[in-house]
């Protein structure tokens, strides 16, 4: 039986810029909202796909409904900073003393590592916060648009650099919490989106590679996204083999197409290299890194709104269920 990512409290989406990293986070949301999960939708840097795809503002650091329950957080490490302040101090005033202070905020500016250990701290919180009048988690799933690629190492790291800094006391143990939520197999699940192309998946090789042997991490899906599928199955293929050797029919097309076909001919046999291209890859995928894998195929048109990521939730859960 195949990993059911929706078992899980927390799925981290990373890959390299462009590959639809966030329509697959979306659509991960979506997959697991259809099963009945209560989802929040992370995002660690705002994103303009995140609100092309819910065609609505999403303001920093506020819950807020994209649909039915599916809720967006884009986590700015300045405010959840004073929102952890807030709570170990429990007074909200000195909380607001310390962050405006203006030596902690130049400190704080130029000081590296910070940042990512908060937000994974928040995202920490969120998978455990509590509903209210009830003891039932807040969210039954957070999906996390996490950094790309490299910046997504160092994001997932930083915990446990800082542990090999601070040795003792209440952040220690906190911080310890965090880094053993990212190496829980039970509770986090690192997942990786990449197209059929050489730098993503070499990146996504390497990606993963150090998420299990240097973080310890544990990995989930592959999404190769954007694939190109053949347009003909075999009788199809023959048939058109025989088309470009029936004279008339040449004729035919050729008074039918001003440029006598050849625009119509190039791009199909562009699209016969797409295809190419894709299958070898995804195989690069299937050697190199291994099940389970999900294929999204190349979609029309390139632009993704709700609609289109509700289609790749579908393709997502069609995959899901065949592992199952």
């Amino acid at each position: 039986m195949g990993i059911d990512p929706f078992e899980k409290r927390i799925l981290f989406i990373t890959g390299k810029g462009g590959v639809g990293k966030t329509t697959v986070a979306a659509a991960m949301a979506y997959a697991a909202r259809d099963r009945g999960l209560n989802v929040c939708l992370v995002e660690v840097t705002p994103s303009p796909n995140m609100r092309m795809i819910f065609e609505q503002d999403i303001p920093l650091y506020k819950e807020t409904e994209v649909d039915r329950n599916i809720t967006v957080l884009t986590i700015e490490p300045f405010r959840a900073l004073h929102e952890y302040v807030g709570l170990q101090l429990k007074i909200g005033g000195a909380a607001r003393l310390i962050m405006n202070n203006r030596l902690l905020n130049y400190f704080l500016n130029t000081a590296p590592g910070w940042r990512e250990l908060i937000t994974v701290g928040k995202i920490w919180h969120l998978q455990d916060m509590k509903a209210k009048w009830s003891k039932k988690p807040r969210f039954d799933l957070i999906v996390v648009d996490s950094p790309a690629t490299g910046h997504g190492l160092s994001f997932l790291k930083v915990p446990s650099v800082f542990m090999n800094i601070i040795k003792m006391g209440r952040m220690q143990g906190q911080t310890a919490d965090v880094q053993a939520m990212l190496t829980d197999p039970a509770i986090s699940l690192l997942n990786v989106v990449t197209l059929p192309e050489e730098m993503p998946v070499n990146e996504s090789i390497s990606l993963l590679n150090t998420a299990r042997d240097e973080l310890h991490m544990p990995t989930g899906f592959t999404f190769v996204n954007s694939a190109y599928s053949p347009l003909f199955d075999e009788a199809s293929r023959e048939s058109f083999e025989k088309l470009k050797e029936d004279p008339e029919a040449m004729e035919r097309l050729k008074e039918v197409f001003p440029d006598n076909a050849r625009g119509l001919f190039s791009a199909l046999e562009n699209r016969q290299a797409r295809v190419a291209q894709s299958q070898y890859y995804e195989n690069l995928v299937r050697e190199k890194i291994g099940p389970p894998i999900v294929r999204i195929p190349h979609l029309y048109p390139g632009r993704v709104d709700k609609d289109g990521v509700k289609k790749v939730a579908e393709i997502i859960s069609q995959n899901l269920n065949k592992d199952a």
